[in-house]
């Protein structure tokens, strides 16, 4: 995948931190595969070690504001049960110790992310991934996670927002329809309570096959919800991959048997619509230069699918 996150290579990691992550793999790094997907910017590598075995280890260190997006990770995965489709733990290295980082070490997956392109057979691996998602994580291992509408509730919209102050640049679909989205983008939160544990970030470059199987990376937002939510979420990226709205739904038609009516669908694509409509316009986080572009490409991609469920012209 092409990179979207600027991230330290292996020799501008401290000596300390390096000198830790050998000890605990009990062998040493022969060399290091910086991967540049996602949009954090710590340490994500995959390490060759001396004996030829390979692992992929990520983190950050302790001072940096994202930390706790690192340390719910390691949590999470940690809780997954073995019949979900979540990567090996290998170890975890909480903040607050000597080397002054968090880490986090899994197996090494190699095959890349899926394609999830009009026609491609990895589809149906990624349905294979949701429905054992569904079945695996309900209820939630993590009993206590919070509710995915408390959660993202307060910032899972935007709207509202950009009504106050219509920007100049606005789609003029959206424009046309801003008091109308503005109205529906909260619908979402009654229905999308649920037991089901949630990714809460479902996107294909946060899944990486393995053989014939699509494994779920980056487990970092803890949260429950309904069982449909998180298949829901992968519409607008299924749309990017080239799919019209028709089909990108139809893919996930099988996980969509429990949701109560199709209002909580039109709303939870307004609610990801105006997020990324709004959070596109903000500056770029230090070293996430990409973000920004993606979030706009993500919103044009959600206006083709709230406009599909509407009928809005």
């Amino acid at each position: 995948m092409t990179a979207t996150a600027v991230r330290p290579e292996w020799g501008a990691v401290p000596e300390q931190v390096r000198t830790y992550i050998e000890a605990r793999l009990g062998v040493a790094v022969s060399e290091a595969e910086m991967c540049g997907g996602g949009f954090t910017p710590g340490l994500a590598a995959r390490l060759l070690l001396a004996d030829g075995s390979r692992v992929f280890v990520k983190g950050i260190p302790d001072e940096h504001p994202m930390r706790s997006v690192y340390q719910a990770e390691a949590r999470i995965t940690e809780a997954l049960p073995e019949t979900a489709p979540g990567p090996r733990v290998l170890w975890s290295a909480p903040s607050g110790q000597e080397h002054g980082w968090s880490l986090l070490c899994l197996e090494d997956l190699p095959d890349g992310n899926p394609d999830v392109s009009p026609g491609s057979p990895d589809l149906r691996a990624v349905v294979d991934t949701l429905l054992r998602m569904r079945e695996s994580l309900t209820p939630s291992p993590i009993p206590e996670a919070p509710q995915m509408a408390d959660v993202h509730g307060s910032y899972l919209c935007g709207w509202a927002q950009l009504a106050e102050d219509v920007p100049a640049d606005l789609d003029p679909w959206a424009r046309r329809n801003l008091g109308r989205l503005a109205e529906i983008e909260k619908g979402w939160l009654r229905p999308a309570h649920g037991s089901t544990l949630t990714h809460g970030d479902l996107r294909p470059d946060n899944m990486v096959m393995r053989g014939g199987e699509a494994v779920v990376i980056d487990w970092s937002y803890l949260s429950q919800a309904a069982d449909w939510c998180d298949a829901v979420s992968l519409v607008p990226h299924l749309i990017l991959a080239g799919h019209d709205p028709g089909s990108a739904e139809a893919v996930v038609a099988p996980l969509l048997e429990s949701v109560p009516d199709g209002g909580a669908v039109t709303a939870f694509a307004a609610a990801f619509g105006g997020y990324w409509e709004r959070s596109s316009r903000s500056p770029a986080p230090p070293n996430v230069p990409h973000l920004r572009g993606y979030q706009a490409r993500a919103a044009g991609a959600a206006r083709v699918w709230i406009a599909h469920r509407t009928g809005w012209v």
